[in-house]
């Protein structure tokens, strides 16, 4: 194999193959390294809200013929009572051993895209203050490669974050631990519905995949995580059958392979390049998965900064692409992060007059219909004074289903 490529960009998942698909289109060598061999999975809230990243990559055919169900509703329910609203655009909900792969082999297809799994990079390569390649381990002994940029898509605990000495920054830490399974067996709902539930402070996920099969989620207490990790499935299973309906619609299901878990996800950004490298993907910005836009973020990394390599070769000076690359980064993930940070903490929060409003604004759809957009309009007119609470509307209208259209009749 040639040492020298154009990028480097270890980690091989959704941000580093669809970087790669990209650079593959404009003619460049790149090289991807991953110290997992393919297919394989990986913990993901697997879900896709914007499934026009896959059309411009060319690979969203391929990726819905797993029979893959199309998701036009969501549902959240707090306690008793739920809302529901359409989506402006279907959600698909893809196991990552099959989305990741897809993306890798479509990366493949490029004459000057290789790719080197089961390999462990070591280091990075320094000539001065500027990296010039890495060092790996493989199956066949030590290498070095050689690289006009390497890209750290290695995720939140990204080692090449780490050796470029990255500074983090809104970084809030861990706050909740996750568990997840897939089940077949469901009782399904007469449409195929996201289903959040919000009970007892816990979060419940419900992501119809396949036909037949579920990927079910909790979010748990902090101090809940050892004691359910000492018999995952029994707790996992126990807990999930207290959310609405949930009991009924077990009764029949079975867990496919194990229960996962995880302390939680730590939420941050990284700076997001240097000299001859730059950050992608978690390795970039981090943040608990309750509000489900970890994948699209990942997407949107990539080909922000496909664009702007494409436009360091067309004769822009390198720290001005990537100066605007990490501001359109944080302007676009900021909103989200900040939401998904208040929307964590307000679980706790709610009191029982607000639980009551909720389950009679729930329990009354024309009540509902009516109050959320004059609650828009007002934070419209009121903006200046509320901007956070405003972003929080506006991204909930993306990613819960309540269309915008619908909030400013």
């Amino acid at each position: 194999m040639n040492d020298r490529f154009d990028v480097i960009i270890v980690g091989a998942r959704v941000a580093g193959s669809s970087l790669a698909i990209q650079l593959g289109k404009l003619g460049k060598t790149v090289l991807i390294l991953d110290k997992n061999s393919f297919p394989s999975d990986t913990l993901s809230t697997h879900h896709m809200s914007h499934v026009d990243y896959l059309k411009k990559l060319g690979v969203l055919d391929k990726v819905e013929s797993k029979g893959l169900r199309q998701i036009n509703r969501m549902r959240t329910y707090i306690g008793q009572s739920f809302v529901e609203g359409p989506r402006s655009s279907y959600t698909i909900i893809p196991k990552r051993d099959h989305l990741d792969h897809i993306l890798l082999e479509e990366a493949e297809r490029y004459e000057g895209v290789s790719f080197q799994p089961s390999t462990t990079v070591r280091n990075l390569l320094w000539e001065g203050d500027k990296v010039v390649g890495v060092s790996v381990d493989h199956k066949l002994g030590s290498s070095s490669y050689y690289g006009d940029l390497v890209v750290g898509a290695d995720g939140k605990y990204s080692n090449v974050a780490k050796w470029a000495a990255a500074e983090k920054y809104h970084n809030q830490g861990a706050l909740r631990p996750v568990l997840y399974g897939y089940y077949e067996g469901v009782e399904p709902l007469a449409e195929p519905v996201t289903e959040i539930f919000l009970h007892e402070g816990r979060i419940g996920f419900l992501f119809p995949m396949e036909q037949g099969r579920d990927c079910l989620g909790l979010e748990v207490h902090p101090d809940e995580f050892k004691t359910m990790m000492k018999d995952p499935q029994a707790h996992f299973e126990s807990m999930y059958k207290q959310l609405y309906g949930m009991e009924r619609r077990l009764a029949g299901a079975s867990l496919q392979g194990k229960i996962i878990g995880t302390s939680g996800m730590p939420n941050f950004f990284r700076q997001a390049y240097g000299k001859g490298w730059a950050l992608l993907g978690d390795a970039g910005h981090s943040k608990d998965p309750s509000t489900g836009l970890g994948i699209n973020d990942a997407f949107m990394q990539a080909f922000l900064l496909a664009e702007s390599i494409e436009l360091y070769e067309e004769g822009e000076s390198w720290e001005e692409v990537m100066r605007i690359f990490q501001e359109k980064r944080d302007a676009q993930l900021l909103p989200g992060f900040q939401l998904t940070l208040n929307y964590i903490q307000s679980l706790r929060s709610w009191t029982s007059n607000e639980m009551a409003l909720f389950q009679a604004m729930a329990a009354n759809p024309m009540v509902w219909n009516k109050l959320v957009p004059k609650i828009a309009d007002h934070l419209k007119e009121d903006s200046d004074d509320i901007p956070l609470l405003h972003q929080s509307i506006e991204l909930e209208a993306v990613q819960f289903g309540f269309e915008k259209e619908r909030r400013e009749e």
